[in-house]
């Protein structure tokens, strides 16, 4: 994986361009890792609910209110435990998410569910998605570098929109 130029970073992220911190981040994940629907959500605790903040795409996954937040085997994976999940298939996807419905009449069947943890909290969730079989449990170890920049772009989504991520 190319090192980041962090200068150039910091002045991104410096200036409050989540926009251009996220599209690097895709251009780095699709070349280490493919997708075919990268997502970041933040939990939004006035809403009890995910919010999207970053979507490739915005027609069928649009920024805003994702889904709700409620007790569950996968809160407790990336809020508490801030562990990521791998799931291969739309099986092991049911597992952790026993009522989504999100991927009908797409060719997903494989996700990565992977927190982002700040200041020992979980921030917000990188999540990539694809055909059935992509990924595998080696998948995180490769993602966990880019945490940091995808850090660096929720602050700067956060710091624009003028939310503490604590609301």
């Amino acid at each position: 994986m190319e090192r980041l130029d962090y200068p150039s970073v910091l002045v991104h992220a410096a200036s409050g361009s989540h926009e251009a911190l996220f599209a690097l981040l895709a251009g780095r994940l699709q070349t280490s890792i493919g997708f075919e629907l990268f997502t970041v959500l933040i939990a939004d605790p006035s809403e009890r609910q995910l919010r999207r903040i970053y979507s490739t795409d915005v027609t069928a996954y649009p920024p805003g209110l994702a889904d709700r937040v409620e007790p569950s085997a996968w809160f407790d994976q990336l809020f508490r435990k801030k562990e990521p999940i791998v799931a291969k298939d739309r099986e092991e996807i049911a597992s952790w998410l026993p009522n989504y419905d999100g991927f009908e009449g797409t060719d997903f069947g494989a996700l990565v569910n992977y927190p982002v943890v700040a200041d020992d909290q979980t921030i917000g969730i990188l999540n990539l998605t694809d055909r059935a079989g992509r990924y595998d449990p080696d998948t995180p170890a490769r993602i966990a570098s880019e945490t940091v920049l995808c850090s660096m772009a929720i602050s700067a989504f956060l710091s624009q929109s003028g939310r503490s991520g604590k609301d």
